[in-house]
């Protein structure tokens, strides 16, 4: 049966969810698997380009949006095709150059594991998964209106002439929603914003599995480099709000600083050959005051739920998605789709991860103007190895509370460390990143020894 067939029949869904990425496909996932209820609610899921199709991003996922993909059996079919790569080495370089970049050979503990999966390729597998459980999946169907009419039910249009009606609205349609903005929801631009360049397989220099970079030019951002099933890698930059950089920037970043910086051109190599020019992309961080309106919710991107700290966004808009779709189980089974029914989503969602953004913004603002807790976190972890490493890059990503930091274990060693390298500090931030290149060449989780395939000069 044709999309325009399904649409012109005058059916009533009982959700329509705007939107096919991780968040929207997964919203629309736990909505059609019906919780229990019968009959499982019919969910329309709407897509405004036809798969496959790309989403600029650093493609890392975390833990948390993993076993969502292991749930819905999605996870297992990509790891038994080898079109995945779990990031068990990996590490950051801090703004003096301090390095600690994992060998990979101790097992990832419980909760931390990172996977580099292309946007390209599981975007379509979540979809695809949302239709096999009872979604019905529209692509090219770009929305143009929906309005909340006199029926008590949505009607969607798309730019196509297709049309739908349902109870429930849900807005996954990315951190510039057209349909949030249209209805008054957001009223604000994005803040944040990535930019991406994918890399041919084996014409870079890059043995590691995933790094992140944090050079003085883009702080509190960062660059991260992930390495790919096929040996692509993801060079990705982000640029956090009220940091030496803004979006504008990037485009002059990537010319004049990135592609030039000492240590990124050594992991590039001399012949390395990118396959896409420079894409961005917004970023709306920290979450909106108000996601959701009478049978209305926002998931995803569309309601902020990026983290400000990081930039990473995939696994809390897929948690959020989960969230949305029980919440509206539990609206249908009532019967009550009102706005004081659809805030207990904003509310739950806020409990699980949202009330955590503040204080990454928070820390945000802090490496910003003190890089030296960067450079204090990295000697630590260059001291105590893996373990440290995976405490902290679990409060800095959100898969840990950001009270961790303050557990004795972290901030005891991070606060001397600190001091320490607060006495020590001299010479300008750009001659100590330079150095990177030459520190500890004897050990292995070094950045030349960890990072690079074969050791080249640079400049």
């Amino acid at each position: 049966m044709s999309d325009v067939q399904t649409s012109e029949r005058g059916e009533i869904h009982d959700a329509i969810v705007v939107g096919a990425g991780p968040a929207g496909a997964t919203t629309a996932w736990y909505l059609a698997r019906g919780d229990g209820a019968r009959p499982r609610p019919r969910v329309a899921l709407l897509e405004k380009a036809r798969f496959p199709r790309d989403k600029i991003c650093g493609d890392a996922w975390c833990a948390p949006a993993l076993e969502i993909l292991e749930e819905m059996g999605v996870l297992q079919p990509l790891e038994a095709e080898g079109l995945v790569r779990e990031a068990r080495a990996g590490g950051f370089v801090s703004p003096s150059g301090e390095s600690f970049v994992s060998t990979g050979d101790a097992p990832a503990a419980t909760g931390t594991r990172v996977y580099a999966i292309k946007r390209s390729l599981c975007d379509e597998r979540i979809a695809r998964a949302a239709e096999h459980a009872g979604a019905e999946l529209f692509e090219e169907a770009a929305v143009v209106r929906s309005e909340l009419e006199s029926d008590g039910l949505w009607h969607v249009a798309c730019r196509d002439g297709r049309r739908f009606r349902s109870r429930m609205l849900v807005a996954a349609d990315g951190a510039a929603s057209r349909v949030a903005r249209r209805l008054g929801l957001l009223t604000s631009s994005p803040t944040g914003f990535a930019a991406r360049q994918y890399v041919q397989g084996g014409s870079h220099n890059f043995r590691a599995d995933g790094v992140l970079f944090y050079p003085s030019y883009i702080l509190p951002g960062y660059v991260a480099l992930f390495r790919h099933y096929n040996d692509d890698i993801d060079v990705g930059s982000y640029v956090i709000p009220g940091g030496v950089a803004s979006g504008k920037d990037l485009p002059h970043l990537y010319e004049r600083r990135i592609r030039r910086d000492p240590l990124i051109s050594a992991v590039l190599g001399p012949k390395v050959e990118y396959l896409e020019p420079l894409r961005m992309a917004p970023l709306r961080l920290g979450g909106v005051a108000r996601s959701y309106a009478r049978q209305l919710l926002l998931v995803g991107d569309a309601a902020g739920q990026t983290d400000p700290l990081t930039g990473e966004g995939i696994h809390t808009g897929m948690q959020a998605g989960r969230i949305a779709a029980r919440a509206i189980h539990e609206m249908l089974a009532k019967g009550d789709l009102s706005a004081r029914a659809c805030s207990r989503y904003h509310q739950r969602w806020m409990s699980a991860f949202g009330r955590e953004f503040p204080a990454s913004a928070l820390a945000a603002r802090l490496t910003g103007r003190m890089p030296l807790l960067l450079d204090a976190a990295n000697v630590v972890a260059q001291r105590r190895g893996d373990a440290f490493m995976e405490r902290f890059g679990a409060a800095m990503t959100g898969m840990a509370p950001k009270t961790t930091f303050l557990a004795p274990a972290l901030a005891g060693p991070l606060v001397l460390e600190l001091v320490r390298q607060w006495l020590r500090r001299g010479g300008s931030p750009e001659a100590r990143w330079a150095d990177g290149l030459l520190a500890d060449p004897g050990r292995p989780t070094a950045f030349r020894n960890a990072c690079l395939r074969e050791q080249i000069e640079i400049g």
